[in-house]
C-alpha cells in the first residue's frame, strides 16, 4: 500500500493533465448552465491540481528511506516529525533518495510559481493603473441608472469594467445613444456584476499562478473556458434585472467589439470586455443547448475535484497535526 497509494495518486494527477480539456469541453453545456459553480469547480481543481505532485512528494518522503544530508542531531528531529505525520506503520523503501530533497522540492517549487507570478502580477496591476490613468484623463464620472460610470467622449459604442479601485464601469456616448434604455441597463448590469462578484481578482489569480504552468493541457483548458464563464454568470445577472429580451437586443445591436479607446494601452488590460466570450452567447441566452450528454463529464469533473480534496486533506493534515503538536518533541 505504501507504493500503491502514490502511484494512483500520480495516474489520477496525469490522467487529469492530459484528459481533463476533453472533459471541460463536454461539459460545457451543463457548466453554461451553472456558471458561477463552474467557475469554483474549474478553478478550484486548477489549483487543487497543482497541490497534488505537493502532495506526492510529501507522500513519498513517507515510504522512502535514503542518505542524511542533515547533521544527526537535526536529522533525528526531521525523522521524528516525519514519523510522527506518517500514518502508514513503519514500512519503507530503502532507496539512494534523501528524504529532506522530497521535503525540499515542494518549497523549491512554490518559490519558482512566486518568482515567476509575482512580476507578472506586478507588470499587471501598473498597466491596468496606467490604462485606468489614461481613461480618467478624458472621461467624466456620472450615474446612469443607478450606477456610477466614467462616460467617454467617443462615437463608438464602448462598454468594459476595470477593477473597482481603478474606476469601475467604463462606457461612451456611442454606448448610449446607440441603445434603447432597457438594453442600457442590461449592459450595465452586466459589467455591475464583474465588480461585484469580483470577476478582475479571478482573472487575475488565474493569470498569476496559472502562467508558468500554461502548456500543461488542463491548465490551458481552464484560462481558456473561465473567461466564458465569467460573462455568462454576468449576463445572467443582466438578464435577472433587465430582462433576456433587453439583454440579446443590446449585444445584437452591439455586434463584433469597438475595441479599446485609443489612448488605452492594450485591450487584454482594461478588465472585463462585453464580448469576451464569444460569438455564442446570444444563442445560449435565447435557447441554451440541452445539458444531456455533459452530464457525465461534469460528474467526471465533479469526482476529480473530491479526489484532489481528499488526497489534499489526507496527506497535508497529518503533517499540520504533527507540527502544531510539537512533532511529539514535547512531552
Amino acid at each position: 500500500m505504501t507504493v500503491l497509494i502514490p502511484v494512483l495518486v500520480a495516474g489520477v494527477v496525469i490522467v487529469a493533465a492530459v484528459g481533463g480539456p476533453t472533459l471541460v469541453r463536454s461539459a460545457s453545456p451543463l457548466l453554461m448552465r451553472i456558471p458561477r459553480t463552474a467557475i469554483l469547480v474549474l478553478t478550484g481543481s486548477l489549483l487543487l491540481w497543482l497541490l497534488a505532485p505537493v502532495s506526492l512528494s510529501l507522500m513519498a518522503a513517507w515510504t522512502v528511506t535514503g542518505p542524511s544530508l542533515l547533521p544527526a542531531p537535526f536529522a533525528d528531529v526531521c525523522q521524528q516529525c516525519l514519523d510522527a505525520a506518517n500514518p502508514f506503520a513503519s514500512n519503507t523503501v530503502d532507496t539512494a533518495i534523501p528524504v529532506l530533497l522530497l521535503l525540499i522540492l515542494p518549497v523549491l517549487g512554490l518559490l519558482t510559481l512566486i518568482g515567476v507570478g509575482v512580476p507578472r502580477w506586478v507588470r499587471r496591476a501598473r498597466s491596468t493603473r496606467s490604462a485606468s490613468q489614461g481613461i480618467s484623463g478624458r472621461a467624466r464620472s456620472t450615474s446612469i441608472d443607478g450606477h456610477r460610470v466614467l462616460l467617454l467622449d467617443d462615437s463608438r459604442p464602448i462598454a468594459f469594467s476595470l477593477p473597482k479601485r481603478s474606476g469601475g464601469i467604463v462606457i461612451s456616448d456611442g454606448l448610449c445613444a446607440a441603445l434603447e434604455p432597457d438594453e442600457l441597463a442590461a449592459v450595465l448590469s452586466h459589467e455591475q456584476a464583474h465588480l461585484r462578484q469580483h470577476h478582475h481578482l479571478v482573472l487575475t489569480l488565474l493569470d498569476t499562478v496559472a502562467w508558468p504552468l500554461r502548456r500543461v493541457p488542463l491548465v490551458s483548458a481552464i484560462v481558456d473556458v473561465i473567461p466564458h464563464y465569467l460573462e455568462i454568470a454576468a449576463d445572467n445577472a443582466a438578464r435577472s434585472r433587465a430582462g433576456t429580451p433587453a439583454l440579446a437586443s443590446a449585444l445584437l445591436k452591439l455586434g463584433a467589439p469597438a475595441g479599446p479607446p485609443p489612448s488605452a494601452p492594450g485591450g487584454a488590460l482594461l478588465g472585463m470586455k462585453l464580448h469576451a466570450a464569444g460569438p455564442d452567447r446570444i444563442g445560449h441566452i435565447v435557447a441554451p443547448s440541452g445539458v444531456g450528454s455533459a452530464v457525465l463529464p461534469a460528474s467526471v469533473l465533479g469526482i476529480q475535484l473530491a479526489v484532489f480534496v481528499v488526497v489534499a486533506a489526507a496527506i497535508h493534515g497529518p503533517y499540520l497535526r504533527a507540527v502544531v503538536a510539537g512533532c511529539g518533541l514535547v512531552p
